[in-house]
């Protein structure tokens, strides 16, 4: 039997690919609001076709989302499609302690 290598992950699989911080930080909040549509979707039972139709956004595209294909789609547009489906979203600009610091981007599920 011949050991495998492997290497451990950052916790972030996007930077794991080789993208940086900012970056991958910003493809996990959109991945995550992808998630969050798809359990939407789940909880009321409904095709992709029907849900697409509420949220707006065709099914082609829904069914690329779903499969991790999240390139070209804005996180705009999938903030609008949780609203829509009754999701309270909440953008809140806080200053950073450290003025010369650069802030950065989080987002929290509920």
């Amino acid at each position: 039997m011949s050991n495998i290598d492997f290497e451990e992950s950052s916790g972030n699989v996007f930077e794991d690919l080789g993208f940086d911080s900012v970056t991958a930080d910003r493809l996990t909040h959109k991945a995550e609001l992808v998630g969050v549509l798809h359990r939407l979707q789940q909880e009321r039972d409904l095709s992709q076709v029907a849900f697409s139709r509420l949220v707006g956004i065709p099914q082609p595209r829904l069914s690329k989302l779903y499969s991790g294909k999240i390139a070209g789609m804005s996180t705009d547009k999938l903030l609008d499609a949780i609203a829509k489906l009754g999701g309270h979203v909440t953008i809140r600009v806080e200053p950073h302690p450290a003025p010369a610091v650069a802030g950065r981007v989080e987002m929290e599920l509920a």
